[in-house]
């Protein structure tokens, strides 16, 4: 099939973040999904249903519109069932252009809590400033894609949310900023978890890593 240089680029790049985040251990089987805005046009290109991460390619990426309806029904590969919330954060947050949904262990334990992630390092505090936790619900659903476009919509300085039971959602200006807050998201949770083993409290630790950060 036969794509501009624009959507080849990004397709390119898309495939490259997928694979990325599989064999980073963000994803496991055939979860997940990776999405991005094309420059310029009310279109999304995301990951296919059913196909690993780490099996994304060029020509399995599918694309919609901003509303998730297909723009080539006749292709065999079908987007991510999750594809309302990803196009849903496009639509109430114009400057984000790229969207990482992964299920990496220790944030999606920490989402059991159902309460904003501890960000216990210095990094996380200033990169991050708040990842917030919505509810669970079905996956795909109308449910689930409200809860997304909510927290989105409410606190517009948000770059990721947990979502409880289930993993969390990383956003960015480009693929490389998105990827880059799931892995920073997955990598705060590890360490908080760590914190939690060596029973430091918590709070403690999350005031301590706020203090260099001007308020």
């Amino acid at each position: 099939m036969a794509y501009d240089s624009v959507e080849m680029s990004l397709r390119e790049k898309l495939a490259e973040t997928a694979i990325r985040a599989y064999r980073r251990g963000l994803v496991n089987g055939t979860g997940g999904n990776v999405s991005a805005r094309i420059p310029g046009r009310n279109e999304v290109l995301i990951t296919p249903t059913g196909v690993s991460l780490e099996l994304t390619t060029v020509d399995n990426i599918v694309k919609t519109d901003l509303y998730a309806a297909p723009a080539d029904p006749d292709s065999p590969y079908k987007p991510s069932k999750e594809t309302g919330f990803h196009c849903a954060v496009y639509r109430v947050r114009p400057e984000v252009n790229a969207i990482v949904h992964v299920h990496p262990p220790y944030a999606t334990a920490f989402s059991h809590r159902f309460q904003d992630l501890p960000l216990v390092a210095v990094g996380a505090s200033a990169g991050l400033k708040r990842v917030p936790c919505i509810d669970v619900a079905l996956s795909g659903s109308t449910e689930l894609r409200s809860l997304v476009e909510e927290a989105f919509s409410k606190d517009r300085s948000i770059k990721a949310l947990l979502m409880r039971a289930h993993g969390i959602i990383a956003t960015g200006p480009d693929l490389v900023a998105a990827y880059d807050v799931a892995d920073l998201v997955e990598g705060t949770a590890r360490i908080a978890h760590l914190v939690v083993g060596l029973g430091i409290p918590v709070e403690e630790a999350v005031e301590v890593a706020f203090r260099p950060i001007p308020r």
